[in-house]
């Protein structure tokens, strides 16, 4: 999460985007216009692989940066897309603004902690998949994002695990019994 002073600069700045239930805030291999910060509801980005099964990637709740990074940055294609699970509203700004932005250091170091972030995400999330058994990586997202089993049904969770949803549902069984002993 970003520094207070930071988002409410961000805030200060942007402009909000309305996103409803299953609409999407960017598709893949279309360029990422938007930097943004949750405002409100839930989003998950997603790859589609060559028998169109859904792989989530990143789950986003209130204060998460949001953006296809790369795509914004480089102007590039985006490789996955963004889509609202729930009605949600973004504090955005445009590729242009974030440019004449960059030009202040102020301003440089607000993009410094939203990319140190997205960043930190990528490599908390990477690094648990490599080292972490499934149930360890359930225990993990739990400590660090609690709010998130509030916020999506369990297949989506369990493709940002890369666990089947069963092998999820297993898990919370064992945990829940373990629990009440």
């Amino acid at each position: 999460m970003l520094p207070y002073e930071s988002l409410e600069k961000f805030i200060g700045i942007s402009t909000t985007i309305t996103i409803k239930r299953n609409d999407h805030f960017v598709k893949e291999d279309d360029i990422c216009r938007y930097i943004g910060i949750v405002k409100s509801g839930t989003l998950y980005s997603y790859f589609e692989d060559s028998d169109a099964n859904m792989l989530v990637n990143e789950l986003y709740s209130k204060q998460s940066v949001i953006t296809s990074y790369r795509s914004f940055l480089n102007e590039i294609p985006s490789p996955a897309y963004i889509k609202a699970y729930s009605d949600s509203e973004i504090y955005a700004i445009e590729k242009k603004v974030y440019r004449e932005l960059m030009q202040y250091q102020e301003w440089t170091l607000v993009f410094k902690e939203i990319s140190d972030e997205l960043f930190t995400n990528k490599c908390f999330k990477e690094t648990s998949l490599i080292k972490l058994k499934a149930r360890e990586r359930y225990l993990a997202l739990l400590r660090c994002r609690p709010h998130l089993e509030q916020d999506f049904p369990q297949h989506l969770i369990a493709s940002y695990l890369k666990i089947r949803p069963e092998t999820l549902s297993r898990i919370k069984s064992v945990d829940l019994h373990q629990d009440h002993k």
